[in-house]
């Protein structure tokens, strides 16, 4: 009973913690696109998360604020369930009392259940203030029910190895197979260590054993049956059909996540590792103090004295999550991957919390107090209002029944999210600039936006054999037709921007794609840039018909939570690296344009709002200057 008081304390202490600090709309980088998936019951972006998005699902059902604060209310249930599991693995891990190695011998003495309910506590809530669960904890995104069902599979497995009650064993199949309808990698990547225990528990004749096959038939079964939804979610056609994987080819695709390939590398670049060492350092508290990573470190080395299969169990998550990592270098969401070596982390130091002495244990309580006070200004998130300002900014100058066009997905995720869910501007036909290479794509957007797309059959004609090629890979394709490709691409899209213009309507671009830098997309800004004026509204850039300098009425922009410090990032935060360099060119671009009108002032404080940005640019503190000195000479 009280390791279930414990357990059901720290659940709703993380989530009274996850509430208080909880997104209150949309957030960035996925949120936005998996809110409109669960929503829809549609398919995410590979592995498409099945498992997911039908639990959030049933979230959007509650009678509470928007969907989006329903989703990301999801998510920090899931992760304060979480913590509570974890710290229900921690009993587990301590209440097993090592057999006597001989028939007759007495067996080892347990720990006291004072120490052990302290160090569950503990590592429940080290869990729960920790920075990257916290992170996900208070947004729309998958990590925190992959962390929940990783801890429940450890606990189940602890479990087992304790009561050697088969049941355990093949719920805990049960909870695996399910969990790889979630994040199958981050999942997957407990299983050596999960092997290495069944194998120092019951031996290797087990895997031979009924028993076994029963357990690994459980776990096939359940992906099988969670993996049912993509084909079926796809075939009511929702708002997100990521990939249309409607048929056995299309769901292998999805689930082994064949777009993302790219990413993974065997680089020798030693920034991976950096990378890892300060997500490591920062994850339990102060970097300064970092007393919870050396009790994880004592634990691990307490654990190969007196505990070895514990050991290899959270040695082996540990080192494979840091080695995925290692890898896999993708961007915003690289610390979930690392959330199972977390879970491990936390163990270990609880581990560590066991074998100190009652005094010295119950002083370790303050470790989680620590992370709470260190981490919450960077957690907090109940006045981030970035992303849907962002959309609002971008929408402001928009006129009506209008095409937008972007490559920046910080603006298009939140932005879907608003179009499918809120029907905010159900007049504005988006498209994301870089999904133009996916034919399911292209096949969304013919049937959200029949109209427009009508005009640019020909186009389409002739680029889809090419993305067809392209998506199939392998030997036919080549530099000669990516080259080919892209052309056809450029073709395509101006031909929408002329569709949309030529009947009297209006289409809009944000800078990435309008003045784009990438080499790749110099043929069609050159292209765009011959054929439209291109005038700066807000965020956005209009493709004007017929060339000259227009007037621009000035817009002003909420900005909250940017730059006038509500609301704390890290540098490596996606609002740091992403969107605040997006809102400098923003109003860089803004400033150049009201000097080529001569429009002195407000190309002085579209200057000094860039500036604002980026206080150390030389650029921009240059472009001012002779700002200034140009207006004065034409006083």
């Amino acid at each position: 009973m009280l390791r279930l008081i414990i357990a059901a304390a720290v659940t709703l202490a993380a989530f009274v913690i996850y509430v208080v600090t909880l997104t209150p709309t949309v957030g960035l980088v996925d949120s936005g696109a998996l809110t409109v998936a669960a929503w829809s019951l549609g398919n995410a972006h590979p592995p498409g998360f099945p498992l997911y998005l039908m639990l959030t699902h049933l979230a959007t059902l509650l009678p509470i604020g928007t969907v989006a604060f329903r989703t990301n209310l999801a998510s920090a249930f899931f992760a304060a369930l979480a913590c509570g599991m974890v710290s229900l693995a921690a009993w587990e891990m301590l209440s097993y009392v090592k057999p006597p190695a001989k028939k007759k011998a007495a067996p080892e003495p347990g720990l006291p259940p004072a120490i052990v309910a302290i160090a569950s506590a503990f590592a429940g809530l080290l869990l729960a203030f920790s920075r990257t669960l916290w992170a996900y904890a208070t947004v729309t995104e998958v990590y925190a029910l992959n962390t929940l069902l990783v801890a429940t599979i450890l606990w189940l497995m602890l479990s087992w190895r304790r009561t050697n009650d088969t049941k355990r064993l093949y719920f805990a199949a049960l909870v695996f197979g399910l969990a790889l309808g979630v994040h199958h990698v981050t999942v997957g990547l407990t299983l050596i260590g999960i092997a290495v225990l069944v194998l120092r528990t019951a031996g290797m004749p087990f895997f031979r054993s009924k028993s076994f096959g029963i357990a690994a038939a459980i776990a096939i079964v359940a992906l099988i049956a969670v993996y049912a939804y993509l084909p079926l979610a796809a075939s009511h056609e929702p708002a997100l059909n990521w990939g249309d994987p409607d048929d056995f080819s299309g769901v292998m695709k999805h689930i082994s996540a064949e777009q993302y390939r790219s990413y993974l590398t065997t680089s020798e670049d030693s920034s991976q590792g950096r990378d890892l060492m300060r997500l490591v350092t920062r994850e339990l508290g102060p970097r300064w103090l970092p007393v919870a990573l050396l009790a994880a470190i004592f634990g691990l080395f307490t654990a190969l004295r007196h505990d070895r299969t514990i050991f290899w169990l959270l040695l082996l998550v540990i080192l494979a999550g840091f080695g995925w990592m290692l890898i896999y270098p993708i961007v915003n969401d690289e610390d979930a991957y690392l959330l199972p070596a977390i879970v491990a982390l936390v163990l270990a130091a609880a581990y560590g919390v066991s074998r100190a002495r009652k005094p010295v244990a119950m002083a370790m309580l303050i470790l989680p107090v620590l992370a709470l006070i260190v981490h919450w200004p960077n957690r907090d998130r109940s006045r981030f209002f970035v992303a849907k300002d962002y959309v609002d900014n971008a929408l402001k100058t928009v006129a009506p029944n209008s095409l937008l066009i972007t490559g920046d997905w910080q603006l298009y995720s939140p932005l879907f999210y608003f179009l499918e869910v809120e029907k905010l501007r159900p007049d504005v036909k988006a498209i994301q600039y870089g999904m133009l290479i996916r034919q399911w794509y292209i096949d969304q957007l013919e049937l959200r936006y029949p109209d427009l797309f009508a005009g640019v059959r020909n186009e389409l004609a002739v680029y889809r054999p090419l993305l067809a090629a392209y998506e199939a890979g392998g030997p036919q394709w080549s530099d000669v037709k990516a080259n080919e490709m892209q052309q056809r691409l450029d073709d395509l899209v101006a031909a929408l921007i002329k569709a949309q213009t030529s009947t009297g309507g209006h289409a809009f671009a944000t800078f990435d794609v309008a003045m784009s830098r990438e080499a790749v997309d110099q043929a069609l800004v050159r292209r765009l840039a011959a054929e439209y004026e291109l005038v700066p509204r807000g965020v956005v850039v209009e493709y004007a018909q017929g060339k000259g300098v227009r007037e621009v009425q000035p817009v002003e922009l909420q900005l909250r939570g940017l730059i006038d410090g509500s609301v704390r990032y890290e540098p490596d935060d996606v609002v740091v690296t992403e969107v605040l360099p997006s809102y400098r060119t923003v109003f860089l671009l803004r400033g150049r344009y009201y000097g080529l009108a001569q429009n002195w002032a407000e190309a002085e404080k579209a200057y000094e709002q860039a500036l604002a940005f980026d206080p150390e640019n030389m650029t921009i503190k240059r472009e001012l200057a002779a700002m200034r000195q140009a207006a004065a000479t034409t006083r």
